[in-house]
Formats: C-alpha cells, structure tokens, sequence
C-alpha cells in the first residue's frame, strides 16, 4: 500500500519537475544568448559595421565576440549540450538536443576549438569578403537594420551560421533539424510546448511544434514557434511569404 502511494506521487511529481527542469534551462539558454547579442551590439557600435566573414580560428565570430563577452561559457544551451562521444578529431552538426562542434585539434580549420548550440543569422556578415552569400542582401551596419526588433543575429541552432530566405522549407524532422534549406539549421523544437527530442517528424502542410530562442538586434531575447521563423526579419529587403512554404 505505502509502496503505490509513494509511486502514485511520484508519478504526480514528475511532469512538474520536468517543466521546472525546463524552465530553469530555458533562463539559462535566454541568458546566455543575451550576452552574445550583447557582444555583437558592442561590435557593431565600436567599429561600425556587422561582424567580418572569418572562416580561420581566429576570425570566426564567436573568436570575435570574446574581446566583449565571455564566449566561451554562454556558448551550449543546457537542453543541448556537447555530446559525450564527441571525436577529437571530428565535427558534427547538431540537433534538438546536441550542439554542433569542430574538431578539438588537427585538421585546424575555421571552427577548430569551438562548439555551441547557437547559430547567427548569416546574413549579419558584413557584405565583402569570401562566404558572402549575397551582398545586397546583408547588414552592413547599425543603419541598415529595416525593423531591428524582428532582426535576429543570433539563435537556437545545429550549425554555426545560416542564411535563411523566405522561400526554405521547414525541416521534416524537428529533432534533428535539417541542411537542404537554410531555415532548416533552425528548425529544431528544442524549446517550447514540445520537449527536446531527438526524433520530431512532422508532414508537409502540417503545424510544427515547439520553439528556439532568439536575439534581436534591438538587443532583446525572445522565444519563437518554428511556424513563425518565416515572419522575422531575416535579411535586407526580406518579404515575409502570404503562406510558410511547406
């Protein structure tokens, strides 16, 4: 009798840990992604222009941003963090639940050294240079952002950068994401309604679960569906699509 008591409460007890598990990860990931904003923010201010393309260890963004912020340790959303089996010599995109990463030591390559469970908005490069997808469609500076508020630079991610445009379908698989679209890389129900899993699969046409958190150009942090990823403000000129492609 005492022995289905204590199972009958612990079965009571366990959703609400959960969500508070949830909660508290979710502060930590709004946290540290407003400190990257942050870092990027101080960037733009002191030099003027959005972040160069740097695809070398020590040029690369989240390299970047250390003069300002403590990079290295607001980089891995607890609900994603670095998985165990990570291969010294290896990278991986991420998921739901992983953060991506790049080898810990030779071959030395661009994301040498570096992990995280966060992306940027690839169109924040600074419109020269190699990896520049297309220049009338980057921010330049401060003074080119069209609605700062709806803008993301940095957010929930399974790669390190992405350059979404209107027309990318969403992932198929909200746990793990997606590369043949760019959108895809932020496709990923790591928060929200839907628990990080690593298999969220989701048909054509139908509602998608779950949410990522961002952070804005304006500076603050937000939560936001994976169905309204095609509302934001992603690049210069963006038109948000009548309908999200399918």
């Amino acid at each position: 009798m005492v022995i289905a008591i204590i199972a009958i409460l612990a079965g009571m007890l366990l959703p609400a840990l959960s969500k508070a598990k949830a909660k508290g990860q979710a502060a930590v990931c709004q946290n540290n992604l407003k400190q990257m904003g942050l870092g990027q923010i101080m960037y733009v201010t002191e030099t003027g222009k959005t972040f160069p393309v740097g695809y070398t260890p020590d040029r690369f963004w989240m390299a970047v941003i250390r003069k300002d912020v403590p990079a290295d340790k607001i980089r891995i959303c607890p609900t994603a963090p670095v998985p165990a089996k990570r291969t010294p010599t290896g990278e991986s995109i991420g998921t739901a639940t992983a953060a991506w990463y790049g080898p810990m030591k030779t071959p030395v390559q661009w994301n040498t050294g570096f992990e995280s469970s966060y992306g940027m908005n690839g169109w924040m490069y600074s419109p020269v240079g190699e990896g520049v997808q297309d220049p009338l469609k980057q921010f330049a500076g401060e003074s080119s952002y069209e609605n700062p508020v709806k803008t993301p630079i940095f957010a929930d991610s399974i790669w390190a950068d992405s350059w979404p445009v209107a027309t990318d379908a969403p992932a198929r698989d909200l746990g793990a994401g997606g590369n043949s679209a760019m959108m895809q890389r932020f496709c990923i129900a790591r928060h929200g309604s839907s628990s990080a899993q690593k298999s969220i699969k989701v048909a054509a046409g139908t509602p998608m679960p779950g949410a990522i958190h961002m952070v804005f150009t304006d500076g603050h942090v937000e939560p936001v569906k994976i169905e309204q990823l095609w509302t934001l403000s992603w690049h210069r000129g963006y038109k948000e699509p009548v309908k999200r492609p399918l």
